[in-house]
């Protein structure tokens, strides 16, 4: 016996999940920094200790280390920058930018543009590479 799809049965739907673990998150709010983040499609769905995110995986997660690189929320626009008062939380876009160092320490104006290892947008790698990753070939990073 076949079933065809109906709303007792939707198509089951997967995002590959991607998990950045082993660095600072800095989610822009009065929490304290994260370790991990994680993120399925264009939506964060995960921030927390690196065990708390790797509890997130079904096994077919890409899981990066971060090997010490911060994660901030990447401004709006056209140009790589992280505005200070950017947040990163569960349920949002995942756009974000991952540094060598805390960007915090840098005495730098607001909005100021950083050297960044990565920038994501949408949840895809659109420009250089995460830590402990090859770099890919002709096709885009996740």
């Amino acid at each position: 016996l076949v079933r065809a799809p109906s709303a007792l049965y939707p198509p089951i739907m997967t995002h590959r999940y991607t998990l950045l673990i082993g660095g600072t998150v800095i989610s822009g709010r009065e929490e304290p920094d994260a370790s991990a983040i994680a993120w399925a499609a264009d939506t964060v769905i995960a921030l927390g200790t690196d065990d708390d995110v790797r509890g997130t995986s079904r096994g077919d997660s890409h899981v990066i280390d971060l090997r010490g690189a911060f994660v901030v929320a990447l401004g709006e626009g056209p140009d790589v920058c992280w505005p200070p008062d950017a947040t990163l939380e569960v349920g949002g876009r995942a756009d974000l930018l991952v540094l060598g160092s805390d960007p915090r320490r840098i005495d730098a104006p607001h909005g100021q543009e950083l050297s960044a290892l990565a920038v994501v947008r949408g949840g895809r790698v659109v420009a250089g590479r995460l830590p402990g990753r090859r770099p890919a070939r002709n096709h885009p990073a996740h």
